[in-house]
């Protein structure tokens, strides 16, 4: 969602986003985009850089950044990574993340996975100066930036905002007063716990898993029985379960759509969750089944 406004707010026009197929991981498919560079080079469209994520907030899926970074490389391409809900994991999971750290830029959400109240946004770049000159007036004023250190604490002109909240201080406490260590101990948590649910899924017949479980993300569905029916109203049934689910009040989780169908998306960003809250979804989630099945 923010890459079009992105796109559309630097006047490109939608229309020059190129959008690449994911495999069957749900990740980004490294041929394709190859395929993809190759043709609009062919044709002579003018080409910016490649989008990847590091954690789709969808799946928690993370592309191939080590062979995207190659490609970016070889072609003379701006890597982005948009890490908002998933790049934090790096901290306690630095192995998924490999090929990260060969991004020019990196964009983060910590409200969503550091634990921060809403909202408090960070974007990280491999070489500052590049930021800087995007919104300096001339390109001495970026030479002047680029030296003197005093002067890059200007961050009010290093963005698109004006006024704004100290959001950093929150982040910045929080850090202070925990440790990193702390955080790496509560991401690992969270991964775990999904770990914990995707086993409780794959034991249950009634229930199937649409993704791959890389980070904290679970995404699954209520099936009909041991085996799988498609095109039997399973969305429909799906999204009612949700809101039952929810109306129950005993555990909450949202959707998301895995190739084009319907899911139920729980996903672990919390510190305070345990592993007993943990086992209550797959019940929760049978009981509005059977509730739902048995009033139609």
């Amino acid at each position: 969602m923010s890459i079009p406004k992105a796109i559309a707010l630097l006047g490109l026009g939608r229309r020059n986003l190129r959008l690449i197929p994911v495999d069957e991981q749900c990740r980004m498919n490294v041929p394709l985009l190859e395929a993809a560079i190759a043709e609009d080079r062919a044709a002579g469209r003018a080409q910016i850089g490649v989008i990847a994520c590091a954690g789709t907030v969808s799946t928690g899926a993370i592309d191939p950044l080590e062979d995207i970074a190659a490609l970016c490389s070889k072609h003379g391409l701006w890597l982005h990574v948009d890490g908002a809900y998933g790049a934090a994991a790096a901290l306690a999971a630095p192995e998924k993340f490999r090929g990260l750290r060969s991004a020019d830029s990196i964009s983060l959400d910590l409200h969503k996975w550091l634990y921060q109240p809403v909202d408090c946004g960070m974007l990280l770049f491999a070489d500052p100066n590049h930021a800087r000159a995007a919104f300096s007036q001339t390109g001495e004023y970026a030479r002047v930036l680029a030296t003197d250190p005093l002067e890059s604490t200007a961050f009010f002109e290093e963005s698109l905002e004006l006024s704004r909240r100290f959001r950093a201080l929150k982040i910045w406490l929080s850090l202070r007063y925990h440790g990193l260590r702390a955080f790496r101990a509560a991401i690992r948590d969270d991964l775990e716990h999904a770990q914990l649910l995707a086993a409780s899924i794959r034991n249950t017949p009634e229930l199937e898993l649409l993704a791959p479980v890389e980070l904290s993300a679970v995404c699954f569905r209520y099936r009909r029985g041991p085996a799988p029916r498609r095109g039997t109203g399973l969305d429909e049934l799906n999204a009612a379960i949700l809101r039952r689910v929810i109306e129950n009040g005993r555990v909450y989780f949202s959707n998301a759509v895995v190739r084009g169908q319907f899911a139920l998306r729980a996903c672990f960003v919390n510190h305070r969750t345990r592993a007993e809250d943990v086992a209550l979804i797959v019940p929760e989630v049978l009981r509005a089944a059977r509730e739902i099945v048995s009033e139609a």
